[in-house]
């Protein structure tokens, strides 16, 4: 009777160390991010400032902000499945599924760090939103560090370190599914016509190239 009292698992104590080492890294990844040089922007093809972000300096930017964490994202749901119809655990795939969500948000956390210094900051200072639709994708991609970094909190019991492990996969498919959400919403405003939600190139001031892999409008960015 005695033993049914005792808490099955150590974790608060366990798990410390790996807090420590989350929040460490996570402030390196942040603020390393934050400070590397903007790469220098592509043409302006009157789009969004999400969708130029994307089409500028052809394959890195598209691998570098939407492949590698679509990838990640969609690896975590595939292993995750693997993981949830396999009657013996498939460890290799609940391996690959851990590692993947760690990487997962501390690699979002510098994205989305490096891109507000660069282009979120520049871009409400100087007025160079293209209305609504710019203004959305944008804020739904950053959005997506939400789930993916709760995913590396998740994996490293920095958060829910009490949760039993199916609760804790449930939890898992949850953050994967919110990111795919946000991120497609994000990629459906990204490729509308800005013009459709009511902004006009009128309305820009003078264009200029903004660091941050996009053509941006505004003052000059020193």
């Amino acid at each position: 009777m005695t033993a049914t009292l005792v808490r099955p698992s150590g974790t608060a104590r366990g798990q410390r160390p790996w807090t420590a080492v989350v929040a460490g890294l996570s402030v390196a990844v942040a603020a390393g991010a934050a400070f590397l040089p903007a790469w220098p922007a592509g043409p302006d093809m009157g789009s969004t400032n999400y969708m130029g972000l994307l089409a500028a300096n052809q394959p890195w930017n598209l691998i570098l902000f939407m492949a590698i964490p679509v990838v990640l994202a969609e690896t975590v749901a595939v292993t995750e499945l693997a993981v949830l119809f396999s009657r013996g655990g498939a460890r290799r795939s609940a391996l690959v599924n851990r590692w993947a969500g760690l990487v997962a948000g501390l690699y979002f956390l510098g994205v989305t760090s490096y891109l507000m210094v660069h282009a979120v900051v520049p871009l409400t200072r100087d007025g160079g939103w293209r209305g609504p639709a710019d203004v959305i994708a944008v804020g739904f991609y950053l959005l997506g560090l939400v789930p993916l970094y709760g995913m590396t909190l998740l994996e490293t019991r920095a958060v829910g370190a009490d949760l039993d492990d199916d609760t804790r996969r449930k939890v898992h498919a949850w953050m994967v599914g919110a990111f795919l959400v946000v991120a497609h919403i994000a990629m459906i405003f990204g490729m509308l016509d800005p013009t459709v939600l009511g902004w006009t190139a009128d309305q820009a001031p003078p264009t200029h190239t903004m660091p941050g892999g996009t053509v941006m409008h505004g003052g000059t960015h020193g």
